[in-house]
């Protein structure tokens, strides 16, 4: 039990030192889809389950591009703009569906440039990862080294099934949230639509009024 324990400190005190790149970090040069690559996977590491998972390969970001979910590179180059989508995406595709992200990001920036929403993000999910290594951290002090290995696995394996748990109500929640704010839209773009028809329409009217009268 003392190697698992020590392997989730270790962990943990990665997870309370990582902060997500901002805007200003993202590279300022153009790269290449290898430099694309070389820089996601060295940044974004903690995500990575085990050392043989690819978290990003060259087809995954030519489907993103193909589906719209980040733009199309300029020139077989890929800009800061790019990388704070891809990033965005990779931080959301475990969560929400491809389809979803697109909504959401696309929502979001009809509101802010994407390096203010880059950064939100970041903000958001650094604040995330510290609040989950915190409680992570607390259950782990909780572990008796006097009692049964046994019975200490069982206590992370119920730690780890309610962040599984936590996890898919969080999904949930947020899928709801996004699918009210999307029928919204569509109800208001419906409305303005009437609202622009009815006046074209009135508009019609008076002009057949006025040819009457002629």
């Amino acid at each position: 039990m003392s190697s698992i324990k020590d392997k989730l400190i270790d962990w943990v005190t990665e997870m309370e030192n990582y902060r997500m790149p901002n805007w200003n970090d993202l590279p300022d040069i153009d790269l290449y889809m290898d430099q694309v690559i070389t820089y996601l996977e060295k940044q974004l590491a903690v995500f990575s389950k085990n050392e043989d998972e690819k978290l990003i390969t060259p087809a995954m970001i030519n489907n993103y591009v193909k589906n719209e979910i980040i733009p199309r590179p300029l020139n077989k180059k890929y800009t800061r703009e790019h990388m704070a989508h891809l990033i965005s995406v990779l931080n959301l595709k475990n969560i929400l569906s491809l389809m979803d992200i697109n909504r959401l990001i696309s929502h979001e920036e009809l509101d802010k440039p994407i390096n203010e929403l880059f950064d939100q993000l970041n903000s958001i999910q650094n604040e995330a990862f510290k609040d989950t290594a915190l409680r992570v951290r607390d259950s782990l002090e909780k572990l008796d080294s006097d009692i049964a290995d046994k019975d200490n696995e069982e206590r992370l394996s119920l730690l780890a099934l309610k962040f599984s748990l936590e996890a898919n109500a969080n999904r949930i929640a947020a899928k709801k949230i996004l699918d009210e704010i999307m029928a919204y839209k569509a109800q208001q773009l419906q409305e303005d639509e009437l609202k622009a028809n009815g006046k074209d329409k009135g508009k019609e009217k008076n002009k057949e009024k006025d040819r009457s009268k002629a």
